[in-house]
């Protein structure tokens, strides 16, 4: 009897010992506290500042800035602009990026980290020295014309600067990368006997692509789709300088109405609408893709 009081006693004082274990839920909000509060602080409190300052007016309500944006012919060509040339951004990158992702998926592992070097280096050079860069390269005296020249091909400089052009070929450049690497980690886990099984079974080269790794593929395509649309729908700096005023996007006109002609609340509008764009843009990418089952396959 003394025995097992002393061995009961003996197991009550090893679990008190024991620290209580936490909730894993508990332990991962936790994690991702710090970067929430940020978030909360730096961008949906300044997010949610701005449809109060469009539509209201010497505290009353009001629709007359987003009237005014849709009344007036260059607000909506500067918005469709801005439309147009993320879509053209988008495209024009898939089609470059594509090519070279599957490439550094075949090619051996040496050649592979060489290209992705390139990649990277024109990933972490400044925004600005890659567009200034351009502006160097597609100016009247620059490579692009003094090349045309002597050629033959033009007898006169052509413009290329300030023109919608010119801000696609630099919005390209700079998003290039981001279309590459989901692409490239995507189709480096497919695994490589699907291909050879579906050559064995009477398929071409060609058709195996089409109907093996494309479509396995979608997950990197979908996700560099989302990076690049999603940021070349809020470009500032490359359109104002390889643009200028001849090209205006969405963004340097915001940039005009707040701090040129002081107008808050009609710049405030102007960024609702370019995020309820951008909100627009999300539920036709989910529609097609599927957030959900794009987290899983990425992860």
């Amino acid at each position: 009897m003394i025995f097992s009081q002393n061995a009961g006693s003996g197991r009550q004082r090893e679990g008190a010992s024991l620290p209580r274990r936490r909730s894993p839920w508990i332990s991962s909000f936790a994690m991702i506290l710090p970067s929430l509060i940020l978030l909360m602080i730096f961008y949906f409190y300044p997010m949610m500042k701005l449809l109060p300052q469009s539509i209201y007016e010497d505290h009353a309500f009001t629709l007359q800035y987003f009237q005014h944006i849709f009344s007036e012919p260059v607000y909506i060509k500067t918005l469709l602009r801005t439309i147009w040339l993320c879509l053209a951004t988008t495209a024009i990158n898939f089609i470059l990026g594509y090519p070279v992702a599957y490439l550094l998926s075949i090619v051996k592992s040496k050649t592979a980290g060489a290209i992705m070097t390139i990649i990277l280096l024109s990933l972490w050079t400044s925004l600005l020295v890659r567009t200034y860069s351009w502006m160097v390269i597609l100016q009247r005296t620059g490579v692009v014309n003094s090349f045309l020249l002597a050629l033959g091909i033009v007898s006169e400089p052509v413009q290329i600067m300030y023109t919608p052009a010119a801000v696609l070929i630099g919005m390209v450049h700079i998003l290039l990368p981001y279309m590459i690497l989901p692409i490239y980690s995507v189709l480096r886990s497919i695994d490589k006997n699907l291909s050879l099984a579906a050559m064995s079974l009477g398929a071409s080269r060609t058709k195996a692509f089409l109907r093996v790794t494309l479509p396995l593929s979608v997950p990197g395509i979908a996700s560099g789709i989302l990076l690049v649309f999603i940021q070349s729908l809020g470009f500032y700096v490359t359109p104002m300088l390889l643009g200028g005023a001849q090209t205006l996007v969405a963004s340097g006109l915001i940039d005009r109405q707040m701090f040129t002609f002081l107008d808050w609340s009609f710049g405030s509008a102007l960024g609702v609408i370019l995020l309820l764009i951008t909100v627009l843009f999300l539920g036709v990418f989910d529609r097609f893709f599927g957030m959900d089952s794009l987290q899983k396959r990425l992860v």
